[in-house]
């Protein structure tokens, strides 16, 4: 196994180890409660199709704040912009082997394929032990996943912007291009990591969790500026971008009042996690 897989199986085992259902959860009903009405494939498709339309449609139903909310990311996107070269040159000054090191584990975070398997291990996962709020958070992050990925595969294929490891400079641009040095804007990586953190962060509901996984997040976002892969400005949407249809993903899903408690615990030999679920 190569480097790269290698990091990768490590980075799915410690997540699959840390959002695991604990098997000495000591509330028995609970447990027995949240396998009843495990969504079926259909009831799986319809929910994300439902989602897909209602994020599709939602800016037609904005109010005052949400457009607000919408000027605040385009003005601190537009902001990012300015500041690419600088932030690009601050980066390449500050190269180190312990960043380097860091630096593995951040882009891990980001990886759609690893990002993937996780998301499936969760859905797949709670349909074979009849678990429905683990089935049901693999599905939101599945459906996270692709709707946020779908909008940051169009803006990067319509932008074409230029990647900074080419040198044509922050503002060089060639639209509806296919070739990787020309996807850009936004960041993919940063997209990923924005949406699984967001929507585990609103699924755990737990200050330690979304202190830990907004950690992770934010690695992802300094990486890519760090690699030379990306501009800041392409960082910034693609947060965005990630943190928004996560959250939506969580709101508009058909099952979105099922929520996963989250309880640290330690015991003689190690530490540990416990799972408890309100229907």
């Amino acid at each position: 196994m190569n480097s790269r897989n290698n990091l990768g199986y490590h980075f799915v085992l410690l997540i699959l180890l840390l959002f695991s259902f604990n098997s000495y959860a000591q509330n028995t009903e609970v447990i027995k409660d949240s396998a009843i009405g495990v969504p079926s494939f259909s009831e799986d498709f319809l929910s994300g199709y439902h989602t897909g339309i209602k994020i599709v449609s939602a800016p037609f139903k904005f109010d005052e704040k949400d457009w607000i909310i919408t000027g605040s990311v385009l003005s601190a996107s537009a902001l990012a912009y300015l500041l690419d070269e600088d932030s690009r040159s601050f980066w390449k000054r500050n190269q180190n082997k312990t960043l380097d090191e860091i630096s593995k584990v951040a882009k891990a975070y980001g990886e759609i394929s690893y990002a993937a398997i996780f998301s499936g291990s969760l859905y797949l996962g709670g349909k074979l032990f009849k678990n429905k709020n683990v089935s049901i958070t693999g599905r939101m992050l599945l459906e996270g996943l692709f709707y946020a990925g779908l909008t940051s595969t169009i803006i990067k294929t319509v932008s074409g912007r230029s990647r900074p490891y080419t040198n044509d400079g922050y503002n060089r641009f060639k639209p509806f291009q296919t070739e990787i040095a020309y996807t850009s804007f936004p960041s993919g990586h940063v997209t990923v990591a924005f949406t699984l953190s967001s929507i585990l962060s609103s699924r755990i509901d737990n200050d330690y969790a979304t202190i830990g996984l907004y950690a992770l997040a934010s690695s992802t976002f300094m990486q890519r500026m760090y690699s030379d892969s990306h501009w800041f400005s392409d960082t910034v949407l693609a947060a965005a971008i990630g943190y928004f249809i996560g959250k939506a993903v969580v709101k508009f899903d058909d099952d979105s009042n099922n929520n996963i408690s989250f309880t640290p615990y330690l015991i003689p030999n190690g530490a540990g996690v416990s799972f408890s679920y309100s229907l």
